[in-house]
C-alpha cells in the first residue's frame, strides 16, 4: 500500500536538494516512488508535476527578487520548446544508446569541470548564440530521451563559465515549461493519480521556494557550483544505469 507520508517526505527532500541548483527532482524522485511501490505509469506523471511545482515555486521567488535574466532565459525556453518535438521524432531514427552515451559522458565531463580549480570570475553575459544553442540542444535531448531539459541547460552554462547563481535561476525558469507539457500528455491519457501526485507536489512547492531562498541568501556561487557538480554526477550515474 502506498504511504503518502513517505512520498511527501521524499519529495520535499529531493526537491530541496535539486532545487538548490535550480533543477527539478523528477530524475531522482520517479525511481524512488517506484521503490515505494508506486506503479511506474503513475510515478512518472507525479514526478513531472512535482518538477513543475517545485521549479515554478523557485522561479516565483527568483522573480520577486528580480534575479531572472529574461533576455538570457527566453531564447533558451523558446528553442527548447521548438526542438523537443524534433528530438522525439528523431528518437525513432537514431539509436537511443548513441545519444544517451553522449549525454551521460557530457554530464560526467561537466561534473569534473566543476571541481577543476579556476579563477573565481564568472561570466554574466553572452551573445544570443549561446542561449539559442543551449536551448536547442537541451530541447532536442529532452525530447529524444524523455528527460527534463534542466539536466542539460545547467551543465552547458556551468561549463561555459556562468555564475552558478545565474544558472540556477535560468534553469528554474526553463524547467517548468517542459515538465508541465509532459505532464499534460500523461493526464490526457488518464495516467494520473491525484492522491499520489498532490502528496508529492504540495511539499515540493515549499521545498522549491525554500531552496531558492537558501541558495540566494546563504550560499556563495562556489557552493552552488559544487552542489551542481554532485547533481551532474548523480544524473550521469542514473542515465548510465539506464543504458547498461
Amino acid at each position: 500500500m502506498v504511504n503518502t507520508f513517505e512520498i511527501a517526505t521524499v519529495s520535499f527532500l529531493t526537491s530541496f536538494i535539486f532545487g538548490l541548483g535550480g533543477l527539478g527532482s523528477a530524475v531522482a524522485l520517479i525511481p524512488i516512488l517506484v521503490f515505494l511501490e508506486v506503479p511506474f505509469s503513475l510515478a512518472r506523471p507525479a514526478g513531472l508535476f512535482t518538477n513543475f511545482v517545485s521549479t515554478f515555486s523557485a522561479a516565483v521567488h527568483n522573480q520577486k527578487k528580480y534575479l531572472i535574466d529574461f533576455k538570457f532565459a527566453f531564447p533558451i525556453v523558446i528553442t527548447s520548446i521548438l526542438t523537443a518535438p524534433v528530438g522525439a521524432y528523431c528518437s525513432h531514427l537514431v539509436p537511443e544508446k548513441v545519444v544517451g552515451i553522449a549525454f551521460t559522458s557530457f554530464l560526467f565531463f561537466a561534473g569534473v569541470m566543476v571541481y577543476i580549480p579556476k579563477k573565481g570570475i564568472f561570466r554574466e553575459n553572452s551573445s544570443t548564440a549561446l542561449p539559442l544553442f543551449t536551448g536547442s540542444v537541451a530541447g532536442f535531448v529532452s525530447g529524444f530521451l524523455g528527460v527534463g531539459g534542466g539536466g542539460l541547460i545547467s551543465p552547458i552554462l556551468i561549463v561555459a563559465g556562468f555564475n552558478p547563481k545565474k544558472v540556477a535561476t535560468v534553469t528554474a525558469f526553463a524547467v517548468p515549461f517542459s515538465s508541465i507539457t509532459g505532464f499534460f500528455t500523461y493526464w490526457k491519457m488518464g495516467n494520473v493519480n491525484w492522491t499520489i501526485t498532490l502528496s508529492s507536489a504540495v511539499p515540493a512547492a515549499f521545498a522549491g521556494y525554500l531552496a531558492a531562498y537558501t541558495g540566494h541568501k546563504y550560499l556563495k556561487p562556489q557552493h552552488i557550483k559544487k552542489i551542481l557538480g554532485i547533481i551532474f554526477f548523480l544524473l550521469g550515474i542514473k542515465f548510465l544505469t539506464r543504458l547498461i
